[in-house]
């Protein structure tokens, strides 16, 4: 692993100590916290320091972009987004929803050094490197910003065989993150059951009590996106983005997002904002 941290040192212009201490030391590289949550269990944040973080980011751009997800991953990768991920499933009959429990703490370093080695043209020693960085106690840490990639990544394999059950049903399958979506023209009642089968054998569970089967004559939702006929906005969140710029004009930018239950952060909002402009963009789908 000694060349490895040597490789990354000299791609992105680090000291070598300091990349030394962070996976000697990674518990004091970190911050932990609970995000609480309504009606459900803190979420609980591991955040890098300023330090660890800037390397992780620099290990995204000049290592870990250059290995590309399974297509069928929407999440955290240039170009894509929960856009991209609903459109496949828009005028179907069908559409079922499936969430993985734990997504990243289920995420372990040996499905990531199995996934690099695999998936990069890096030798071990830079693929042992890596995976030290960016983990903490042997899992993704929720609050890095290399762990939605090397989850899509670690994921690989269950994609394949999740793409494998769309095309023998004749159904879409897309996943953003930890949720899976299929869509097509029939009901499969065991849809539920052939993904917990696959998923299981990576050592992922399903979170049963989120899965949906959504028909054509219920509002079907796609990573909070309405799928119906064409992609929108859901009538509720179009109305709180109005009030937003409105508040946006009247109030000024930093204290409209203090007054609302939509976002948290300018950067949110931005979010909600550039979402809304694409949705628009796209029009007709």
């Amino acid at each position: 692993m000694k060349e490895g941290i040597h490789v990354i040192a000299k791609k992105i212009d680090a000291d070598v100590r300091d990349l030394i201490n962070a996976i000697d030391r990674p518990e004091k590289f970190y911050r932990t916290f609970p995000i609480k949550r309504t009606r459900k269990r803190p979420r609980w944040i591991h955040a890098p320091n300023h330090l660890l973080k800037d390397i992780q980011r620099k290990l995204l751009s000049h290592f870990l972009y250059q290995i590309k997800p399974h297509k069928a991953a929407h999440g955290f990768y240039p170009g894509k987004s929960i856009l991209t991920n609903a459109k496949p499933h828009c005028s179907q009959n069908w559409v079922y929803s499936f969430d993985v429990e734990n997504f990243f703490p289920s995420t372990t370093d040996k499905h990531i050094l199995s996934a690099l080695l695999k998936l990069s043209c890096f030798d071990r020693e830079l693929c042992l490197a890596i995976v030290k960085l960016c983990c903490l106690a042997g899992k993704l840490p929720q609050g890095a910003p290399t762990s939605p990639h090397l989850a899509n990544l670690a994921f690989y394999e269950c994609d394949l065989q999740l793409e494998s059950i769309a095309e023998e049903n004749l159904m879409n399958y897309t996943r953003y993150a930890d949720d899976m979506t299929f869509s097509g023209e029939d009901e499969i009642i065991t849809l539920e059951d052939q993904v917990n089968k696959i998923i299981k054998k990576y050592h992922y569970e399903l979170s049963f009590q989120k899965s949906k089967r959504m028909g054509k004559n219920h509002r079907q939702k796609v990573t909070g996106l309405i799928v119906n006929k064409k992609v929108l906005l859901p009538r509720e969140l179009r109305r709180k983005i109005r009030a937003i710029k409105h508040d946006v004009k009247s109030i000024g930018l930093d204290n409209a997002v203090q007054k609302s239950s939509l976002v948290n952060s300018v950067n949110e909002l931005n979010g909600y904002l550039a979402l809304e402009k694409m949705l628009k963009s796209e029009q007709p789908i």
